[in-house]
């Protein structure tokens, strides 16, 4: 869930894309399907009644959000490092953020990988979406990191 476009979010390493995990890609998966898996997602996010107004207040640009997120996801998925930002600190500024607004998007983000990423590589995608996401809701809204 990324609703930040500062560019100035650089060289802070996210525990999804740490050096210690395997450095071996999922075989099935490409930047191709990731583009296609992001705009897809957001295209949903953008016409949820929950999600849209928030994404809304927030993205000035999308043109200048989505590529972030291509570089998000390949970084997770692909180990590609070109990711460098910092999703927690973008999210802390953002009010409001409930447990609806996480469920939601993972719903969303599940659903969406259910119909754009063959059944193979599925779990590449929403394992780490399903961390963030309780790592996230535990520290914007419990005050602390996931257990």
């Amino acid at each position: 869930m990324s609703f930040h476009d500062d560019h100035n979010d650089t060289g802070h390493q996210l525990p999804l894309t740490a050096p210690s995990r395997p450095a071996t890609p999922v075989v099935s998966a490409d930047e191709a399907m990731i583009r296609t898996l992001v705009d897809t997602f957001y295209e949903g996010v953008r016409d949820d009644s929950l999600l849209g107004p928030i994404f809304a207040r927030h993205i000035a640009d999308w043109s200048l959000h989505l590529p972030k997120m291509y570089d998000f996801w390949s970084t997770v998925v692909l180990r590609s490092g070109r990711y460098t930002g910092r999703p927690l600190e973008a999210h802390e500024r953002l009010p409001g953020l409930t447990e609806a607004h996480f469920d939601r998007w993972l719903d969303l983000w599940r659903r969406t990988v259910e119909r754009v990423v063959p059944e193979a590589a599925r779990a590449a995608f929403t394992v780490p979406a399903e961390r963030m996401a309780a790592n996230m809701r535990a520290a914007l809204l419990r005050g602390g990191p996931a257990k």
